[in-house]
């Protein structure tokens, strides 16, 4: 069983990267209990680093092997956004098998926002946002409780809420957050949302 981690590298600097060791370290107490834990600040210090500009580096691990991708990094561009209903949709750890996530949009510039038991879950490959004109909110059921989303959630800049499908109108903005967007970096009016 192979898990991911993405890094986000800019002008040589390596971001969050005890976020993401606490993550591995808690991905090999649940799978590979009895493995060495891959060391991810050893394992950066062996590797070619880029100097400059934005790149996502893409580690591939399981208890027996580990691979590195380190690649330039573009948002992706995105025109709508779709609610989708997948009451039976797990991925509580960053696996790299994303079947359950894969597939559910129709166009490649359309994400979606994926709705579990008419609860807001995330999108498929970000965790949600939502701001209210006075402060960011993020669902509390989450499908992968991402490393930007307890960090922003421990510096106080976002807050939990129960959001149900019903509510996203509510808002008058929406964003994604994971390893290589922070707040605010990519966002859209609420009316982006095809309900």
């Amino acid at each position: 069983m192979d898990f991911l981690e993405s890094i986000k590298i800019e002008n040589h600097k390596i971001f969050y990267l005890a976020e993401h060791q606490k993550r591995v370290n808690q991905t090999f107490k649940k799978f590979f209990p009895k493995a060495e834990v891959l060391d991810l600040e050893q394992f950066f210090s062996q590797q070619m680093i880029p100097k400059e500009g934005l790149f996502k580096a893409r580690i591939v691990y399981s208890d027996q092997d580990y691979s590195l991708e380190i690649s330039p990094y573009t948002p992706k561009e995105i025109s709508s956004l779709k609610v989708v209903e997948k009451n039976n949709i797990s991925y509580d750890f960053k696996f790299l098998d994303r079947k359950a996530l894969n597939g559910l949009n129709d166009k490649p510039e359309q994400e979606v926002i994926i709705v579990k038991n008419d609860q807001i879950t995330d999108s498929s490959y970000a965790n949600l946002v939502f701001y209210d004109g006075k402060k960011w909110v993020t669902p509390k059921t989450y499908l992968l409780n991402g490393t930007c989303r307890q960090r922003l959630l421990k510096e106080g800049k976002i807050t939990e809420e129960k959001i149900e499908k019903k509510d996203i109108q509510k808002y008058q903005k929406i964003g994604f957050i994971n390893a290589m967007l922070d707040l605010g970096e990519m966002t859209w009016d609420i009316d982006i949302v095809e309900l």
